[in-house]
């Protein structure tokens, strides 16, 4: 044992002053009495019991010299052995996942409290020389306090830690660790997990036989269905000597919702197949129920027989053209709530009012007939017309003296288009009848040509198109072989236009699948529609969702508002009309807006937006609310690892060769100083105020 504050000791000094009380004798003051005969009986006693009363303070001087002793070491801040170097750099990693809000029925307390119940103790025990920092690997991996000789700083840290939706990043956590001290000797990181990381198995495995210097043999004790390479890779990552593990919680089970996906059905232009998956973490089997709703309307209610350790899946079709949020819940009572329920967004599919203009010299019979063939279209009557309502107008073999606002579809382009800007020029110039057209080059990365393929094919009537910038930012669709612009989209603020130069009354483009294909395109490209149903995301997944703000913003690239299911702003970047989202911390309904009113200020993403626990995710926004603030966007657990709270038999007294840390020498010198005084007010102080 050593002293890491040798300096300390001169409070040693201490006991001079003490010695020096019990060497002066006090002299009893002289009274005239009348008689003596009494007080010498008095005397008398007092004779005998002099060697007690003499030894007695004795007794008191050696426990006041011992109280100096041991208060003096304790500030000299003794060390163990072990304790012996220049100091220790601790980092505490906390796991607050998704499965650390797993709540002990008989505690009352969450996984998240035990931990952090823990982690303040240990921070507690700091001594001189020693630092300590605090990192959180939930969502995402922050380093909540960097390296700091003040342990009160991380003690507070610990407090303001809340729970997230998300997977854990504990390999990730460590990693960090490991960057914060560089120093493998002074290192000591302590893990405060419930230990359901990926692959938890191969941890289980390796951890139990954690002592073992083999390698090999370590490997060697793993089931046959693990992956050694994975196995030697989170090993190394997450066990080491510079490694503690603290397992906190107990092995529950649950049962939980882990697929949730919605997508367009192929044979129901307005309907959805919903693909759900429930699985029952647990040794026993259970009854549940499902409970699908639309917004607030019921939609199904599934009663399940799900055995042990298994999972009921199935696809369930439906039919939706207002849209909406689509949830579903299962009704049981376990230890974990937050996948418990799923959500998935349902667009609304809004009717497309057409205004059909045709031209003298066509009938324009396959145009009319393909606008009736796809969903949703209505051709407006003449009485309709003069509604003011936001529709699609077509134009076949028809040039207008103006260009309407709204979306504008020109078909058969008989001539240049109408005069625009200052300068009257034509918003489009119209080349010579070219023979035989045949495309050789299309956009391929346009949503207007998805699942369409015109290549080789001859599009009679076909002219090149010279479009004004003045009209718009234009892109070629459909290329000849001699470079002529026969299909060509245009970008403005009062309505999105799409020219098509061909005759479609001696083309064979409208025999073709492709035709009412690439119409339907048109219609969800005119009204800002991809036609397919966004999926879900899953918490701690970075995705680019996209969302179309060429009518808001001209840039390249923008920044968006994204509104958590807390109500908490952040700002979101904007980039080829795909919004760059994630990692989200939170399960629920977020809302990504233009609106960037009471917004933060600083530009990011929802990682650093931990959700707060006293708002549920049920806080959705509806259809409607959808078209007029934003777009809806459902995250939800997904994750069969957070959702098993079977905790693994992971040996925590052999997962690192350092020992946690204890209390240091001290703290006992001070427990045996107030022992002392107990003791010597016991004997001598009490009788004396008696």
């Amino acid at each position: 044992m050593s002293l890491a504050s040798p300096s300390q000791l001169i409070w040693l000094l201490a006991a001079l002053p003490i010695i020096l009380f019990y060497i002066l004798k006090t002299r009893l003051r002289r009274r005239p009495v009348s008689t003596l005969l009494f007080w010498d009986q008095v005397f008398e006693q007092k004779r005998q019991r002099s060697l007690w009363q003499n030894l007695r303070h004795w007794v008191s001087l050696l426990l006041q010299l011992a109280l100096v002793g041991l208060i003096g070491f304790a500030l000299a801040d003794p060390l163990w052995n072990s304790q012996q170097d220049s100091g220790q750099d601790l980092i505490l990693v906390v796991d607050n996942s998704a499965s650390m809000q797993a709540v002990d029925p008989q505690t009352g307390q969450s996984r998240l409290q035990q931990a952090i119940v823990q982690a303040t103790d240990l921070a507690g025990t700091l001594r001189n020389g020693d630092n300590i920092a605090l990192v959180t690997a939930g969502n995402s991996v922050r380093v909540v306090v960097g390296m700091s000789d003040f342990a009160p700083t991380v003690q507070e840290a610990l407090g303001t830690i809340t729970p997230t939706d998300g997977p854990t990043r504990i390999a990730d956590g460590i990693a960090a660790a490991r960057r914060l001290a560089s120093d493998d000797k002074k290192r000591r990181i302590v893990v405060f997990s419930d230990g359901g990381v990926p692959d938890r198995d191969a941890l289980e495995a390796v951890a139990s036989s954690a002592s073992d210097d083999s390698s090999d043999e370590l490997l060697d004790d793993l089931p046959e269905d693990v992956d050694l390479d994975a196995a030697s890779t989170s090993r190394q990552q997450l066990l080491g000597k510079d490694v503690r593990w603290i397992q906190v919680g107990r092995s529950q089970d649950n049962v939980a919702i882990t697929t949730f996906q919605v997508r367009r059905s192929t044979v129901d232009p307005i309907g959805y197949s919903l693909l759900v998956e429930v699985r029952n973490f647990s040794d026993a089997a259970v009854e549940t129920r499902l409970t699908l709703r639309l917004d607030e309307e019921l939609v199904d209610v599934i009663p399940l027989e799900i055995e042990a350790d298994a999972s009921f899946r199935k696809q369930i079709d439906g039919t939706s053209q207002a849209g909406g949020v689509l949830s579903g819940e299962i009704k049981h009572d376990d230890a974990l709530i937050v996948d418990n329920t799923a959500r998935a967004i349902l667009p609304r599919r809004n009717e497309i009012p057409v205004h059909l203009v045709v031209g003298d010299q066509s009938d324009s019979y396959y145009m009319r007939r393909v606008l009736q063939s796809i969903p949703l279209v209505r051709i407006l009557g003449d009485d309709e017309i003069s509604e003011p309502t936001t529709r699609l107008t077509v134009f076949a073999n028809h040039v207008p003296d103006q260009i309407p606002d709204g979306p504008v579809l020109f078909v058969d382009v008989p001539k240049a288009g109408p005069a625009i800007g200052d300068d009257k020029q034509p918003a489009w110039q119209l080349g010579e009848a070219i023979e035989n057209p045949i495309i050789a080059k299309q956009e391929k990365q346009s949503p207007l040509l998805r699942h369409v393929q015109l290549q080789n094919v001859i599009l009679a009537g076909g002219r090149d198109l010279e479009v004004n910038e003045a009209l718009g930012t234009p892109t070629t669709l459909l290329e000849t072989a001699s470079g002529a612009r026969v299909c060509v989209s245009v970008e403005r603020n009062e309505g999105r236009v799409l020219l098509l130069a061909s005759d479609l009354d001696s083309s064979d483009l409208p025999l073709r699948i492709a035709f009412p294909v690439l119409m339907t395109n048109a219609m969800n490209w005119f009204f800002r529609e991809t036609g397919e149903i966004r999926p879900a995301l899953a918490t701690g997944q970075t995705s680019d969702v996209p969302w179309d703000i060429a009518a808001q913003s001209s840039a390249a690239s923008a920044s968006a508002g994204l509104v958590a299911p807390s109500g908490q702003r952040s700002i979101v970047t904007v980039a080829k009309n795909r919004a760059r989202l994630g990692p989200l911390a939170a399960v629920g309904i977020y809302r990504l807006t233009t609106d960037q009113t009471g917004s933060q200020t600083t530009q990011g993403n929802a990682a650093e937006t931990e959700p707060d626990a006293s708002q549920g995710a049920d806080t959705v926004a509806t259809a409607e609310e959808d078209d007029a603030a934003g777009t809806l966007i459902a995250v939800n657990l997904s994750d069969a690892n957070e959702s098993d709270l079977r905790v693994p038999q992971m040996q925590t007294s052999e997962t690192a060769a350092l020992p946690p840390a204890g209390r240091s020498p001290w703290f006992y010198l001070i427990l045996a100083a107030t022992g002392l005084v107990i003791t010597e007010w016991a004997l001598f102080q009490r009788r004396v105020v008696a």
